[in-house]
């Protein structure tokens, strides 16, 4: 109720508070056809805040899509391990040799692909080295 009294009291506020709504319930049903019809407004009727946005709209269309078709792709994990070696990184002050660095990561991260593939790699070297012996 407080909502629609202060929406009505100006024109260029209501008609931003239904393109943002629109853009929200797009964005979130990954709409395409719906996120179009919003990107083919004309912007010089659109208030002032909202001309830009529909200018970042039209020039980020492409990746604004993509994010609807591969929605469940992330580069968290990554970001994730980035940031354990950083932390790492900082409070070691330095290791003395990179192959210390690496061990310490790799204790870090013992879920991580390069730590299962390093472990393998090891195991079936330690493997060799016996049936060599």
């Amino acid at each position: 109720e407080v909502v629609h009294r202060l929406l009505s009291f100006d024109d260029d506020l209501s008609q931003a508070y239904r393109y943002y709504q629109d853009l929200i319930l797009a964005v979130s049903h990954r709409d395409q056809g719906e996120l179009n019809q919003l990107r083919s407004q004309k912007w010089t009727t659109l208030p002032w805040p909202l001309q830009k946005v529909q200018r970042t709209l039209r020039s980020h269309k492409l990746e604004i899509i993509n994010s609807f078709k591969y929605q469940n792709y992330t580069n968290g994990p990554v970001e994730g391990t980035n940031n354990k070696i950083k932390v790492i990184k900082r409070t070691a002050y330095g290791f003395r040799n990179f192959f210390n660095f690496r061990a310490r990561i790799l204790l870090a991260l013992p879920n991580s692909y390069i730590a299962i593939n390093w472990n393998h790699k090891r195991t079936a070297h330690a493997k060799f080295q016996t049936r060599a012996a």
